[in-house]
């Protein structure tokens, strides 16, 4: 089959076309990728950005012209992925080197354990049911829809008494000189 007809039987959707057609050019184009991606391609790039021209040649097979060769066509369309995949490749490798380190370092860590024991003190100083509530609510996270009517409460009040009780703590925490850190509980 001569590429005019190859066209025109993908253009008319023949899947044994398109075999043909991968047939025929799979050296070809991971010729012109390996090129493009020079000089150590992975091998998996190379398949993907071959595969990839592939998919685009079924999905653009309406506007190819059976009058003019199909490798051109291929050989525009992977060197254009193939440079996609490096720029890809590239920004990810920029990323990566660029971010800072967010993780908290020793002082840090140190500084949120002691507050977080010193609030844990707090709360077990708290009144009851307000200290089973907090307890259950914030450190075993337990819905609060579960632990309200265990404690005699309504949800509302429940929810109100979590309101009052973490300003009381931010209160106790800012007289103390602490930071006032109350984290939401998600």
């Amino acid at each position: 089959m001569d590429e005019a007809a190859l066209i025109l039987a993908l253009q008319a959707g023949d899947r044994h076309a398109l075999e043909q057609t991968i047939r025929l050019y799979t050296h070809y184009l991971t010729a012109v990728s390996a090129r493009v991606m020079a000089p150590n391609p992975a091998r998996e790039d190379l398949e993907e950005v071959v595969s990839d021209t592939f998919l685009a040649l079924w999905r653009f097979r309406d506007n190819l012209d059976p009058e003019r060769p199909l490798r051109p066509w291929l050989a525009v369309a992977a060197r254009n992925l193939a440079i996609s995949r490096l720029r890809r490749h590239q920004a990810i490798q920029d990323l990566s080197d660029t971010l800072p380190d967010s993780r908290p370092g020793p002082e840090e860590l140190a500084q949120n354990e002691a507050l977080h024991r010193h609030l844990r003190t707090l709360v077990e100083d708290m009144e009851e049911p307000d200290r089973t509530l907090f307890l259950r609510y914030y450190y075993e996270e337990e819905p609060l829809n579960q632990i309200a009517p265990q404690l005699g409460l309504g949800l509302s009040a429940a929810k109100s008494r979590l309101a009052r009780g973490r300003k009381r703590l931010k209160a106790r925490l800012a007289e103390e000189g602490g930071t006032p850190y109350a984290k939401p509980h998600a």
